[in-house]
């Protein structure tokens, strides 16, 4: 699993702050989510008990980003449908007078428990492709994690002196009618997009994000 996040400790406020720092704190006046943030969050603003590896003792995370809950409509109905098969089957005469009564009970359960085994491991690894994809934007840089299939780790990190345009799209039924869309940077570092797909409210992110290169001169 990746360890982006770990334990929110507190932190000893430093005295002298950099002028980056104290320029984001004092011109951003962004609505304050906090009270709606929660493990299972898509879009937060100024997320509070959120931290992650590296992270500055003078740097403060403003946006917490990842994929809307409704992506994951899908391999939940899959899972549920392959969680009732095998009951379902019970219910079929033909299988159980013929088939099934053919098979010796040890064979039978241990291929139950196998064949769950496979369903509720999909689940997971599922589960876990969305909640460990997650974008961070700070007072200073965008971190952007992709993790896929539980070997699968990237990190990609940017100044935000070196972003220089931003945009988002909204394609379809469903990104109108829950509010998600793509949201897509253009920098100037090593890696050139940062692609933040199918998040909540991603004007609002643009927007952010935005006011944030406002203060970060080039």
């Amino acid at each position: 699993m990746p360890d982006i996040f770990i334990p929110g400790d507190k932190k000893e406020e430093n005295k002298e702050k950099p002028q980056e720092f104290e320029a984001a704190s004092s011109d951003l006046k962004f609505p304050e989510d906090e009270k709606h943030s929660h493990s299972l969050s898509s879009f937060c603003r100024n997320p509070k008990g959120f931290s992650f590896r590296d992270q500055d003792e003078d740097e403060k995370i403003l946006l917490f980003l990842r994929k809307h809950f409704i992506t994951n409509f899908t391999w939940i109905f899959i899972t549920i449908i392959l969680i009732t098969i095998p009951p379902f089957l019970l219910f079929i005469p033909f299988l159980r007078e013929t088939f099934l009564s053919s098979v010796p009970f040890n064979f039978l359960v241990v291929s139950v428990i196998f064949y769950y085994l496979i369903v509720f491991s999909f689940a997971f690894v599922s589960f876990a492709t969305w909640f460990y994809n997650i974008s961070i934007v700070t007072n200073k840089r965008i971190v952007d994690v992709d993790f896929s299939d539980l070997i699968y780790h990237d990190v990609a990190v940017t100044k935000l002196r070196l972003v220089e345009d931003t945009n988002y799209t909204k394609i379809g039924f469903l990104h109108s009618l829950f509010n998600y869309g793509n949201v897509f940077v253009q920098t100037a570092g090593e890696q050139a997009h940062f692609d933040f797909l199918a998040i909540p409210k991603p004007e609002d992110a643009v927007n952010i994000i935005e006011d944030l290169i406002g203060i970060h001169p080039k």
